[in-house]
């Protein structure tokens, strides 16, 4: 036995082809024998300082690329520059994928969902989805179903804010957007209404979903027969994701049946010439035409399961996540708050007395330093705040660093936005100001890679333009009405480490109606 012992522990120190191949880049000081980045890596973890670990060494070596080696795993390469951003997104796209092991450590959740897999499938996916995001679609959601189910919200929020005691005014303001923007995607993208603001049902499902992102991130980060035992054994974290899947499968399943069920409803009902769109009826036509001549069939269930689920998950949790952080931000910085209202003020002055619906299609394009503020939230708390590649040959990145093929590069999102050699020195500002062209008063164009929060190239954000309009729109009916004071301070409220980047715990508000 010490044998095989020894000769376990020499192999494990001996460098490897990809350990070599990094050798001359630069590694935090932390590099233990065997275990490597690995101590340091959970303590930043557990100290709630995982993304901030990685904008530690980004700021260290100025955005150029270093490595990370944690136990069991080969090396990452970080890289954190604009260049290097385009240069794996665009540039040299065919040659950095999807990692395997985090499609497999994603498989129990998203299976072969768009985000989960790459290749044709994943083609096929992105070209159906993007017959969903049309011109027509966005005039529907923002002109009808966004306004519809913001008049819901409000109307919760006003009976909430006129209850005479002030406990009996707090709410969980992060766990009712996830039932709010729950509400709008299931509406469009699915053709469902589930009333959830107003009954607040699928709370407990939003909290597995919540738990299945933690669980992913935890599963990447740990070696793939360690997480693999605890599922066969179905103890501890494991147990629970299997729980929670199941719960949220439940969910899935039901939108698929309710929204099959409305579309045939509304095909033989409507004199309408052109039949309902949605992802499930994209999903159902575009397999008939396109998937004969491979295994899957519109019959396939599973894979419409791991479809829906996909866009499901980024509909509802990407944009409820974005508003909570703003809504935190002008907690901390009041006079931006000022300033929001006063740009309301002027573009919508019976917005804060419901005198007038929410801002139309038409109209709240005028809100420029409100989309300032959202994009200013996003720089600095990004919903993804890092993205991994594989890359599936040698190749070197634009600056000349050579990647062997089997390494992992990592992009921190969240490390990207607070660069001074990227931002400024006012990096650590919040400061909507930076977005609008002071000579025009209009938005300035960025480049994209130096603002990835949407990813760029071609697995851009198909649903950028639609989420950035639903919190522009949700946020002024909102904020024009009522005030949102945190009950704990908003200094102190910090993101918990998952593969989106969610506040830690409730996110719990006094709500009480604007003066």
């Amino acid at each position: 036995m010490p044998t095989e012992v020894s000769a376990l522990l020499v192999y494990l120190a001996t460098p490897s082809a990809h350990d070599r191949a990094v050798k001359h880049l630069p590694n935090p000081s932390g590099d233990l024998p065997l275990l490597r980045n690995t101590v340091e890596v959970v303590r930043a973890q557990r100290s709630g300082r995982f993304h901030d670990w990685f904008l530690d060494y980004c700021r260290k070596w100025q955005g150029k690329p270093w490595y990370i080696r944690l136990l069991w795993k080969g090396p990452s390469v970080v890289v954190c520059s604009p260049e290097a951003f385009e240069d794996v997104l665009k540039t040299q796209f065919d040659a950095f994928d999807k990692s395997p092991y985090v499609s497999e450590a994603m498989y129990d959740v998203l299976g072969q969902g768009i985000f989960a897999i790459s290749g044709p499938l994943w083609h096929h996916q992105r070209k159906t989805a993007s017959h969903l995001f049309t011109s027509q679609m966005m005039l529907y959601a923002m002109e009808e179903v966004v306004p519809s189910k913001c008049k819901e919200l409000t109307k919760r929020l006003d009976v909430i804010s006129r209850k005479a005691n002030e406990t009996d005014r707090v709410v969980n303001f992060k766990r009712l957007l996830d039932l709010y923007t729950m509400d709008i995607f299931t509406k469009v993208g699915f053709g469902i209404d589930l009333h959830d603001v107003e009954s607040n049902q699928n709370a407990e499902l939003l909290d597995a979903f919540d738990r299945q992102s933690v669980r992913i991130l935890e599963r990447i980060q740990q070696p793939m027969w360690f997480w693999k035992l605890l599922r066969w054994l179905n103890v501890g974290p494991e147990k629970q994701l299997a729980d929670d899947t199941k719960l949220t499968d439940d969910l899935v399943y039901g939108v698929i049946s309710r929204s099959i069920e409305e579309k045939n409803r509304f095909d033989s009902t409507s004199s309408a010439k052109t039949p309902r769109r949605d992802l499930i009826s994209l999903f159902i036509e575009k397999s008939e035409v396109e998937y004969t001549k491979g295994v899957h069939t519109k019959k396939d269930l599973k894979l419409m399961r791991d479809f829906v689920i996909s866009f499901l998950a980024a509909g509802r949790e990407t944009t409820a996540q974005t508003m909570s952080w703003v809504v935190l931000m002008l907690n901390r910085y009041p006079n931006v708050l000022v300033r929001i209202r006063q740009e309301l003020k002027e573009n919508f002055p019976g917005l804060a007395d419901g005198e007038m619906r929410s801002p139309s299609m038409e109209n709240y394009q005028r809100l420029i330093f409100l989309e300032a503020t959202i994009r200013e939230t996003l720089r600095l708390f990004p919903v993804v705040a890092m993205t991994g590649r594989s890359a599936t040959r040698d190749v070197r990145l634009y600056e000349g660093t050579f990647i062997k093929a089997g390494t992992r590069v990592l992009l921190p999102h969240y490390a990207m936005g607070r660069m001074s050699t990227v931002w400024g020195p006012d990096v650590d500002e919040f400061k909507p100001e930076r977005w609008i062209d002071a000579d025009t008063g209009k938005l300035k164009v960025i480049f994209p890679f130096k603002y990835s929060v949407f990813l760029g190239g071609p697995r851009i954000c198909l649903g950028m333009k639609f989420a950035l309009a639903e919190m522009k729109i949700s946020l002024a009916s909102m904020l024009s009405r009522f005030e949102f004071k945190t009950v704990k301070d908003p200094f102190e409220v910090t993101y918990r480490s998952s593969i989106t980047l969610q506040i830690k715990g409730p996110m719990d508000v006094v709500v009480s109606r604007k003066e």
